[in-house]
């Protein structure tokens, strides 16, 4: 009896050993895999942004209003505008306010954003590198496997303006961003403010764009699509949001041809 005590315990013993082994060898994997994408992540949307200039698009931006904590809500207004990108500033033009035109985004009242076209891209793909992103786990995005890590922005490193009349303040952020496992391409990213100062009188900022293929020219780039833009209020209990639609994607610039005789 003694001795088969002594046979049990060495079989459990092995067993948990084995397992605790298992455990270990996939968690190294995981950290592996997830040490792959960032890696790829780095250098794919360098490459990709790098050279992110000379683009042109059609924007259509839906502003809507509507109680705190309510899906629903009342149409405001749709602003349509062209944007182009060229010396890492967006460029707005042909600004229409419904039928009206406007000089500028910031001559229109109510909750508007700049900035979703290139700017947040270039500026997310300075974070992969500057920071360490923290990994939160996987999800499907548009029929693709998104590796999901998240960074913390405090508002001396804040690079997100927050215009409330004629003022501008440092947002401090927490971004997420959804990275393509298979090319670390970004597919999706959101910011969401971490603390507004109280006088500006608004409670939370949060602000997505989620990228698609777009081919130009014989290459592929990965570009805005959809987005959203949402301000909240508490002392009030009403929010404000837009929803933002990109399309008609070109390129502008010159092509010259030199013919010998």
């Amino acid at each position: 009896m003694f001795k088969k005590t002594i046979e049990y315990t060495c079989v459990f013993t092995c067993l948990v050993m084995a397992f605790a082994c298992f455990g270990a060898s996939a968690a190294t994997d995981r950290a592996q895999k997830i040490r792959n994408i960032l890696s790829k992540a780095r250098a794919r949307n360098l490459e990709i942004y790098a050279n992110l200039h000379s683009f042109v698009c059609d924007e259509a931006i839906q502003r809507f209003k509507g109680s705190l904590g309510s899906e629903n809500g009342r149409e405001i207004d749709t602003l349509h505008a062209t944007v182009s990108f060229e010396n890492d500033v967006e460029h707005y033009s042909d600004i229409r306010q419904n039928a009206i035109v406007r000089p500028s985004m910031a001559r229109i009242d109510g909750a508007w954003s700049e900035g979703e076209f290139g700017t947040l891209l270039r500026q997310t793909e300075m974070l992969l590198t500057a920071h360490t992103p923290v990994f939160q786990g996987f999800a499907d995005l548009a029929e693709k496997r998104a590796a999901v890590f998240t960074m913390e922005v405090d508002a001396k490193n804040s690079r997100w303006d927050l215009e409330v009349l004629s003022q501008y303040h440092a947002v401090p952020f927490r971004t997420t961003v959804w990275l393509s496992q298979a090319g670390g391409e970004i597919l999706k990213i959101e910011r969401t403010s971490t603390t507004i100062p109280f006088q500006v009188g608004i409670s939370e900022v949060r602000w997505n764009v989620t990228l698609k293929e777009v081919s130009l020219r014989g290459r592929t780039w990965l570009l805005p699509s959809t987005g959203e833009y949402v301000v909240s209020y508490e002392a009030s209990r009403h929010r404000e949001w837009n929803l933002m639609n990109f399309s008609n994607y070109r390129r502008y610039g010159s092509e010259v041809a030199i013919l010998f005789e």
